[in-house]
């Protein structure tokens, strides 16, 4: 390729320009592929082979949005366009918008029930979506499909770190320094885990990636914090932390409920639970904050 590869002369084939684009991508000289799409776009505006291009360059930017815009752009050209529907797919497991993610890759499997790739892709949307079980399933029939493809091998490790049965310490180091993007899925699975309030699994993946990654001063935060919430002085605290708002509003009305039943039952213990009860109070309040700075790292 000549060094003004990102130059595209008018009448130039836009299959050939596609491809010179892809070319560039995999090097990662994504503000020249973006210029030789530009270009190319104006002549064929309608070429899908550029318009997935223009949609790599723009994932590879981290425009998600812009990504989505423009796969949109080339369904509405190619409905069938499976590469674009499968990053379309990955564009929507990214976003979060998990419901959309599984439509997509439903459609894919109704198409092609026998295709071992989507039901890779289908394990990591339900590994985003919590459902470890289901994710491990779907990673299994992938690799029953193709026993040797490298995106089943990689789903159902995904799978088995997340459940803790996957390879930790060096071995995980390796997967995640080999494979950027298992790293970045596994971080989306801790960040859902804490989001449902999952702390003890959150806490035991948190332990693996900061031995796979022991510099990473945000994951030793992280670690850090989960360590503290999954203590045992914290247990109990543990409706509070599992439901939260919910959890805390149901503590209370639980205690209320007790009490009342305590000082017309046993009037003789109503004292004693009422001084458990305060005891409880500035316990929660004062202690998990406390704990925090104690294991918080230096």
């Amino acid at each position: 390729m000549t060094s003004d590869a990102s130059h595209f002369p008018p009448g130039n084939d836009p299959d050939i320009a596609a491809a010179h684009a892809s070319e560039l991508l995999d090097r990662r000289r994504i503000t020249q592929a973006r210029s030789l799409l530009g270009q190319a776009l104006q002549h064929a505006p309608g070429h899908t082979g550029l318009l997935f291009e223009l949609a790599r360059a723009e994932s590879l930017s981290g425009d998600w949005e812009a990504t989505r815009q423009t796969l949109q752009s080339l369904l509405n050209q190619d409905p069938t366009h499976h590469p674009g529907r499968l990053m379309l797919m990955a564009t929507e497991l990214h976003d979060g918008r998990l419901p959309q993610a599984e439509e997509i890759v439903l459609g894919l499997l109704r198409e092609a029930p026998r295709e071992p790739v989507y039901y890779a892709y289908y394990s990591r949307v339900m590994l985003r979506a919590l459902d470890f079980d289901k994710a491990s399933r779907l990673a299994d029939e992938a690799l029953r499909l193709a026993p040797n493809l490298d995106f089943a091998l990689h789903a159902k490790a995904l799978c088995d770190i997340a459940d803790g049965r996957g390879p930790q310490g060096d071995a995980l180091a390796r997967l995640l320094v080999l494979e950027p993007d298992d790293a970045d899925a596994l971080r989306l699975v801790l960040v859902a885990l804490i989001h449902a309030r999952r702390q003890r699994e959150a806490y035991r993946l948190a332990r693996q990636l900061l031995r796979a990654q022991p510099n990473d001063r945000q994951l030793l935060e992280i670690t850090a914090a989960l360590k503290a919430e999954t203590h045992w002085s914290m247990w109990p605290l543990w409706p509070l932390q599992r439901w939260g708002w919910a959890g805390s509003i149901g503590l209370w009305l639980g205690m209320l409920l007790v009490s009342q039943a305590l000082s017309r039952a046993a009037p003789q213990y109503s004292g004693v639970f009422s001084m458990a009860w305060i005891a409880l109070v500035i316990y929660s309040w004062v202690w998990p904050s406390l704990f925090h700075r104690l294991v918080k790292p230096k």
